[in-house]
């Protein structure tokens, strides 16, 4: 039995927060048959219902996520039940908006820290300046909020990017594109937690404030008796 519809759906990064939008697509347009996807991609291109300048940047996946060659055939995929009806509709994808962004924490006057990468979701998140990241990380936690005067954004050569930015400018650079290229998150702090015992002179000077007793030795200098 040869078909004649496929059920496709829509989802756009852009509008990945609102319900997807369903098609059935007939598959003999214009006495043309679509044989395999990528006629069908043409065809949807070819009638505006996706951009064009969004091309290089879309392609399909199967209900669960797995992609699809666009050289598939269309109807081996509704023979296997994919498309056949709305519920199993092909998803195609388009990423009309950057999703991911990606940076690098970058400490001033720790050297010695290995550098760790990190993407933020830019279409969960609604991020669309680098001050929208920035809050991100201290809202998340990934930086002590001590540290909020002490951080900004460079590239690689060295240059500030201003929180102002948007943050399609600066993949539109080519930073932040992927994990190869991340913009960096100066940390310029020589801060360091203090764990443990106080320091000595702390513990003296402690006790002299608040006690009217003899000044004790700390405990680190306290002698051990036999």
């Amino acid at each position: 039995m040869t078909h004649s519809e496929l059920w496709l759906t829509y989802q756009l990064a852009s509008r990945a927060h609102l319900p997807s939008t369903t098609q059935l697509i007939d598959l003999e347009f214009q006495n043309h048959k679509l044989n395999d996807l990528e006629d069908v991609l043409d065809h949807v291109f070819r009638q505006g219902f996706v951009d064009a300048k969004h091309r290089p940047s879309t392609w399909w996946e199967k209900k669960d996520g797995q992609k699809v060659k666009a050289s598939h055939s269309v109807e081996e995929l509704l023979q296997q039940g994919v498309g056949k009806c709305q519920e199993s509709a092909l998803k195609l994808v388009v990423e009309d908006i950057p999703t991911n962004f990606w940076f690098t924490y970058v400490y001033v006057h720790n050297s010695a820290a290995h550098p760790v990468t990190q993407r933020v979701k830019l279409n969960v998140n609604k991020l669309e300046l680098m001050a929208h990241v920035t809050n991100h990380i201290f809202a998340q936690g990934y930086l002590a909020p001590h540290l909020r005067t002490l951080v900004h954004w460079q590239n690689p050569c060295g240059k500030r990017v201003d929180e102002h930015v948007r943050i399609a400018e600066v993949l539109a650079w080519g930073e932040g594109v992927s994990e190869a290229k991340p913009l960096r998150l100066v940390i310029d702090s020589n801060h360091r937690p203090v764990c443990g015992t106080p320091p000595i002179q702390h513990y003296i000077n402690t006790q002299s404030r608040y006690s009217s007793q003899p000044l004790l030795q700390p405990p680190s200098l306290l002698g051990t008796r036999e």
